[in-house]
């Protein structure tokens, strides 16, 4: 249970605001007929609430690294620097305004969720006014009665709402009851006109129909940054499909494509290229206090948006909606200089980071039912890297700086609807349609690991004296074809070609595997279709994408590795790596297929050691 008295022991006003003006305090309690876990969505998508509360939109900018917002409420302009956010994972939810225009001088509020049972749950919301002056506190002690009302009946439906289990109106997680504002179309007739060319290009109706629909219905906040995987996820569609339509949908004009650069910590958008090469090699965010490299593998991430031609979007925000938007972070609490701080978290098993705000480094947290430990001591003589602890544990952290220190929990996995360049090089009709993007010539983009293919063909000196020029180029034009259909066929393009020689990267192993089966299979001698025949090789590791001849190409120890297994392997055959052949899914594929493999040595002079590798005469 907690009153107000309580509340203002544990978070005292400090003197600087006190000495302005007398504050107004007011704590109002909600019982809901919902879990905490339930609620929790809601009340972090501040954005969505206070709209339902009747909010006006506010305008939000970012300088020298806060975040300013402005906004006209009851005929007063409202201008104001939001301080960051704190919130603790289904506990607390806290933020504060320093006013230059408005009814006060400062505001701060909070949100405290308390369990109640198996079902239910009390929430109580805290405001604390700073006001500005004797007209201005009369106004807010008029107005605040009446904001408690328009809470109460906000969290009452969405309790209800939640218990019905209403069907969304609208579809990108935590904006789940947002209401949608006046869509400003211009050529809303474009996305039919344009629905035959999908048809065309492969994409089924239904897809482009349920795409369609979505895109009618959503609100500004939903297309400011399409991303293809949640929007598939929600819309229950092929993710492929979902991005063959809007790859084509751009060349057809009615997304346009994007290249956002996103920070490490709050995985914001800091930067947003329409065009890749202008990729630069650092970027910084202020609002976490770092900068960092834009080349890592999880550095970037690719984004659509509807064609302003078709409907001009405008960001909605009715507040900053910080902690909506960062869902990974469990807990960012802000400790006084040489204060001590301690909670017990509601965190289930996984694996965290623990860092303070500013600083790269961190300490990995593994949560498990089997660790015996309960406690995360934080403390100046510290010197675990690693912290092995059970669910729920208390964390207790101490601040002896003379600075205030904000601290982070947050999830150690990447965001997994994010689309990275990585994923969208692999697909062919990327390639195909946005030829033009190249990375920068003086950059080396992380794309994670690759399965990569070689093909060649074997004497194809000798072949081109037997056929002649003619012949011999028509030969190896078909065999380009046959080879880049199958390559296609199993998910995998076609990175380049070198003369006689088909370089390609998948996925998988096994998709690597079985297109490399199919090819040979094709250039077998007893098919009389064609003279050609080849060697294949296939390797999997880590490669950087690099801009060779204004296209995107595979670099690194991987590719060159695949390249020299090429000198062990004949005509039919099909060569790869002990990490292929360690693979679970190609044990299993060979083990299945009976196929039986040649195991022989292979000297890296350039390393000074030999290595085994798997040879399948096909």
């Amino acid at each position: 249970m907690i009153d107000l008295e309580s509340l203002l022991q544990k978070y005292p006003w400090e003197d600087r605001w006190k000495s302005l003006a007398t504050p107004i305090d007011s704590l109002w309690e909600f019982d809901l007929p919902v879990t905490r876990e339930e609620i929790w969505p809601h009340l972090i998508d501040t954005s969505a609430l206070n709209q339902r509360a009747g909010m006006p939109r506010f305008e939000y900018h970012e300088k020298d690294g806060k975040l300013i917002g402005k906004t006209r409420q009851v005929g007063f302009q409202l201008e104001w620097e939001e301080v960051p956010w704190e919130w603790e994972y289904l506990k607390e939810i806290g933020n504060a305004r320093i006013y230059k225009k408005g009814f006060g001088y400062y505001v701060r509020s909070r949100f405290i969720l308390e369990t109640l049972g198996e079902s239910r749950s009390k929430v109580y919301l805290y405001f604390g006014w700073i006001p500005r002056n004797f007209f201005m506190r009369k106004l807010l002690e008029y107005a605040m009665p009446k904001l408690e009302v328009t809470y109460r009946k906000a969290l009452k439906d969405i309790a209800e709402e939640t218990k019905r289990k209403k069907p969304q109106k609208n579809l990108i997680s935590g904006k789940e009851f947002s209401f949608t504002p006046e869509a400003q179309w211009i050529h809303p007739e474009k996305l039919e006109k344009e629905t035959e060319n999908l048809i065309n290009k492969g994409v089924s109706k239904e897809t482009i129909s349920t795409v369609f629909q979505w895109i009618k219905s959503a609100t500004d906040n939903d297309l400011d940054r399409i991303r293809i995987k949640e929007v598939s996820r929600n819309l229950k569609l092929d993710p492929d499909e979902v991005l063959f339509l809007f790859l084509h949908g751009c060349r057809l004009g009615i997304f346009t494509l994007s290249w956002d650069i996103v920070c490490p910590h709050c995985r914001g958008v800091r930067t947003s290229l329409t065009r890749l090469s202008d990729l630069p090699s650092k970027d910084e965010c202020e609002v976490c206090e770092i900068d960092f490299d834009t080349t890592g593998f999880n550095s970037i991430e690719v984004t659509f948006h509807l064609h302003p031609s078709i409907r001009v979007i405008e960001k909605q925000f009715y507040c900053a909606a910080e902690p909506a938007t960062k869902q990974h972070i469990l807990l960012t609490k802000t400790i006084p200089a040489k204060k001590s701080y301690s909670s017990s978290l509601l965190v289930g098993p996984g694996v965290f980071r623990l860092r303070k705000k500013g600083d790269k480094k961190y300490r990995l947290v593994d949560i498990k039912p089997s660790h015996k430990q309960t406690d995360i001591l934080w403390l100046p003589e510290t010197k675990e890297e690693e912290i092995k602890v059970s669910p729920k544990p208390n964390l207790v952290f101490e601040n002896e700086s003379d600075t205030d220190v904000t601290i982070i929990l947050e999830e150690r996995n990447e965001d997994q609807t994010s689309l990275r360049p990585s994923e969208i090089f692999n697909y062919q009709e990327f390639r195909d349609l946005f030829s033009e993007e190249a990375i920068a010539t003086n950059l080396q983009l992380d794309i994670g690991i690759k399965t990569i293919l070689f093909t060649d063909i074997v004497g194809s000196t000798k072949f081109y004296e037997t056929e002649g020029d003619h012949g011999a180029f028509l030969q190896v034009r078909e065999h380009f074809i046959k080879t880049n259909q199958i390559i296609q066929n199993f998910r995998g393009v076609v990175v380049k070609t070198i003369g006689d020689a088909v370089m390609a990267s998948f996925f998988s192993p096994l998709q690597a595997l079985k297109a490399a089966k199919e090819m040979q299979e094709w250039f077998h001698p007893e098919n009389q279709h064609t003279p050609v025949r080849i060697r294949i090789s296939i390797h999997t590791g880590n490669c950087l994408a690099v801009n060779l001849n204004s296209n995107i190409d595979y670099f690194g120890n991987t590719v060159n590795y695949t390249a020299k297994l090429q000198s062990v392997t004949n005509s039919g055959e099909i060569s790869f790596s002990e990490t292929i052949f360690r693979d679970r899914d190609i044990r299993e594929y060979l083990r299945s297929e009976s196929i039986k493999l040649r195991k022989i040595e292979f000297p890296l002079p350039w390393a000074d050691r030999t290595d085994f590798v798997y040879v399948w005469k096909v």
